[in-house]
């Protein structure tokens, strides 16, 4: 009878410490695990951090803008988001893969952002009643190049098109998506004036792959509306992920 009631006791004092241990066990989970949450987010916050100085080494050179923009675009939505491949490895193989029609499109977007500048320039010489005018006009001219640089390169490196069917893409992509245009454009002016009036070094170092994150969680459901239904064999390709 001794000896029954203190199997008892033992599997109540068990009762009672299990939930202790569970819970002991749940936030070692969290904390060390290496599939946990912390563990997942500290990760993915040196890959991007990573991806973002690698990615302003590329862009040194200027002429390589475009093909490292394209690639970033790329390696964040497809490492990053959705756990293919590795970062830095998906990084230059964009590279090589959309260096061409990239590079292209960022030599004419480069060349037509001088010409605004030459065209502000020189607009601050025109008589004073015309100022005005070339004032609005050239920060409609701004907005539309930003609008259409917000889905150029991310079109670059989903769809097979030309560089002139991709600025096209862009410019109508741009219109029909005006709430998503919008919010890019203001978090880009935010961006701006975080590196020219607050913290530049650190903006140019961490802002580039975050940001490029913050804008494949919106384009990829805008994108998605322009792509086919996909075949058997591009199911498992990782942007047709949560195909609706």
């Amino acid at each position: 009878m001794q000896r029954t009631e203190s199997m008892d006791q033992f599997k109540q004092r068990n009762n009672e410490q299990d939930p202790m241990r569970r819970e002991r066990m749940s936030i070692r989970q969290i904390l060390f695990d290496v599939d946990g949450p912390v563990v997942t987010f500290l990760t993915k916050t040196g890959e991007l951090i990573l991806l973002g100085l690698i990615y302003v080494l590329c862009c040194l050179p200027v002429v390589t803008f475009g093909a490292a923009t394209t690639s970033l675009y790329n390696a964040v939505g497809k490492s990053i988001r959705h756990g293919r491949g590795y970062p830095v490895r998906e990084f230059f193989r964009g590279m090589k893969q959309y260096f061409k029609r990239s590079t292209i499109a960022g030599l004419i977007l480069l060349a037509w952002c001088a010409g605004l500048v030459l065209l502000n320039m020189k607009a601050v010489h025109v008589e004073q009643s015309l100022q005005s005018f070339a004032a609005k006009g050239f920060v409609i001219l701004v907005i539309l190049t930003l609008a259409i640089a917000v889905y150029l390169f991310p079109i670059l490196s989903r769809f097979r098109v030309s560089v002139g069917g991709a600025f096209s893409m862009a410019f109508i992509i741009s219109g029909q998506h005006f709430i998503v245009t919008l919010i890019h454009i203001a978090v880009f002016a935010g961006l701006v004036y975080l590196y020219i009036f607050v913290i530049p070094i650190l903006t140019l170092l961490f802002i580039p792959a975050f940001w490029m994150l913050g804008s494949n969680l919106l384009l990829e459901r805008v994108l998605k509306d322009y792509m086919p239904e996909p075949t058997e064999e591009e199911k498992d390709r990782w942007y047709y992920e949560n195909w609706e």
